[in-house]
C-alpha cells in the first residue's frame, strides 16, 4: 500500500470539496449587473420575474440591493476603469455622501442626500478645478448663502435663498467683472423688489 499515493488522492478530492464549496456559496449570492435588472414602479427586478430582486451588483455600477432597493455605498465607473460617482443608499432612497468625478479623476461635485433631498453643503467644480457654485440645502431647498463663479474665477453671482426662493440682496456680474446693475438689487419670493442698495 503507497501511503503518499493515497494522500495525493485524499488530497484531490479534498480540494474538489471545497472548490464546490465556494461555487455552491457564492451561488447562493445572487450577483448581477444592471444590465440584468428592470426598474419598475421603484422596485428593482431581475429580467423575467415578478420578486423584487436582493444580491450584489458588479459591473461598471457595484452596489447592494435589498428587496429591490438599493442598499449602502453604491459606485459606478467611467469606461476606462476611472472611479465616476459614490452615492449611498437607504431602503432605496438617496442617503448620505454623493460625490461625483470627471474621467481623469477629479472631483466635480460633493454634497449630501437626506431622504432623496440635497441637505447641507453643496459645491461643484469645473474642471479646472475652479469653483463653478457652492451652497447649502435644507429638505431640498437652497438656503442661506450662495455664490457661483465663471470658469476664468471671476464672481458670477452671490446672494441669498430662503426656502428655496431668493430673497435679499443679490449681485450678478459679467465674466470681466462689471456688476450687472439691470439684474442685481432686492428678491423676495424669487422677484426683483428693489434695485437700491
Amino acid at each position: 500500500m503507497d501511503l503518499n499515493s493515497d494522500f495525493s488522492l485524499y488530497k484531490i478530492h479534498l480540494d474538489d470539496f471545497f472548490t464546490f464549496l465556494i461555487f455552491l456559496i457564492e451561488r447562493s449570492v445572487d450577483s448581477e449587473t444592471m444590465g440584468d435588472l428592470i426598474w419598475e414602479k421603484g422596485i428593482y427586478y431581475k429580467k423575467n420575474t415578478k420578486v423584487p430582486f436582493s444580491g450584489k451588483i458588479n459591473g461598471n455600477i457595484k452596489g447592494q440591493i435589498q428587496d429591490g432597493k438599493k442598499e449602502g455605498t453604491w459606485v459606478r465607473y467611467y469606461s476606462n476603469g476611472q472611479l465616476f460617482s459614490v452615492s449611498n443608499y437607504k431602503t432605496g432612497r438617496k442617503n448620505g455622501a454623493w460625490i461625483t468625478y470627471n474621467n481623469k479623476g477629479h472631483l466635480i461635485e460633493k454634497g449630501q442626500y437626506k431622504n432623496d433631498l440635497e441637505e447641507g453643503h453643496w459645491i461643484r467644480l469645473f474642471e479646472n478645478g475652479e469653483i463653478s457654485y457652492k451652497g447649502k440645502f435644507k429638505n431640498g431647498k437652497k438656503s442661506g448663502s450662495w455664490v457661483a463663479f465663471y470658469y476664468n474665477g471671476q464672481l458670477k453671482y452671490q446672494g441669498n435663498y430662503k426656502n428655496g426662493t431668493k430673497d435679499g440682496y443679490w449681485e450678478y456680474f459679467s465674466p470681466s467683472g462689471y456688476l450687472y446693475e439691470d439684474y442685481s438689487g432686492y428678491f423676495k419670493n424669487n422677484k426683483k423688489v428693489s434695485s437700491k442698495i
